[in-house]
């Protein structure tokens, strides 16, 4: 689950494809690895990727793309590009109504969640950052794809990603972008029960990473925006659980900052407050127990 390039992470292939189906193999991977920004080549990267998603006889390809995906990511992780077209790939293959992946679910969480754990993906050029955050996010939407699609066939695939998650964001000597990743995995696999039982609760321990990463200043300035970005992201999702949707007294739209801030710390207690969203910090008071 690491994205480690172990055998337990690869499939294991063992049937003969046709020619045509290993020209076609070859033909998608070597469009979408194409890093030439010619409108062209943009155009064919495109075409491949539509092509994984739509055509419907590419059943035989499945084991050999998954294991294209995991040694991809496990020897890229320096260039965004490379990890980019395997989370887009990754997306196609899931999109494709034809495709039988249900076997290789955890096989094609290994490198997503490479791609939104990894201490650092791409280069240190502060001009990568964004690239590199939009790689998490997107990884962070398959990660909660894969989990509602495949939970069925591996009853242990959520609850194991929660925990993977969970322990990422409670280590401090994680890097700020790691823990964007499992703030952002947590909510996308777990929704908004995820973030009232397993972020919530562990926001004011957390409080010191963040204010200890501010005070630092420099790159770890646009880090501390992001992680926060995703825990804020995560909070809202409260607003938009239908078992909270009850009419607020007027009591309920008293001042709660101070509560908040007791709950949460200053930082996040801070933001939430200036929402103003007298629902959402109710629904966020409630997670206290």
């Amino acid at each position: 689950m690491a994205g480690n390039d172990n055998v337990a992470s690869k499939p294991q292939v063992k049937h003969v494809i046709s020619k045509e189906l290993m020209l076609y193999f070859d033909k998608i991977r070597g469009a979408i690895l194409d890093e030439d920004p010619d409108d062209e080549v943009v155009r064919l990267r495109e075409a491949a990727l539509a092509s994984v998603r739509d055509e419907p006889g590419l059943h035989q390809l499945v084991p050999y793309f998954v294991q294209f995906i995991a040694e991809k990511v496990t020897h890229n992780t320096k260039n965004v590009f490379v990890l980019r077209q395997m989370m887009e790939l990754t997306s196609a293959m899931i999109a494709n109504p034809s495709l039988y992946i249900d076997p290789y679910s955890n096989a094609l969480c290994a490198p997503v969640l490479t791609c939104l754990l990894g201490r650092r993906l791409g280069s240190e050029s502060p001009d990568e950052l964004q690239s590199q955050y939009q790689l998490r996010e997107l990884a962070a939407s398959l990660i909660g794809l894969i989990a509602e699609k495949y939970a069925k066939s591996s009853h242990q695939l959520r609850p194991r990603l929660a925990r993977t998650f969970l322990k990422y964001f409670l280590d401090p000597t994680k890097s700020l972008a790691a823990h964007y990743g499992a703030i952002s995995g947590l909510s996308a696999v777990g929704g908004a029960e995820a973030v009232r039982q397993l972020i919530i609760p562990n926001l004011k321990p957390y409080e010191s990473v963040i204010v200890k990463a501010q005070n630092e200043g420099g790159d770890s300035k646009a880090d501390v925006e992001m992680v926060i970005g995703a825990i804020m992201k995560g909070i809202r999702m409260l607003s938009d659980d239908a078992l909270l949707l009850t009419d607020i007294s007027v009591a309920d739209e008293d001042d709660h900052t101070a509560e908040l801030e007791e709950f949460l710390g200053p930082v996040i207690g801070g933001r939430v407050s200036a929402l103003r969203d007298h629902k959402l910090e109710r629904a966020v008071l409630e997670a206290r127990g």
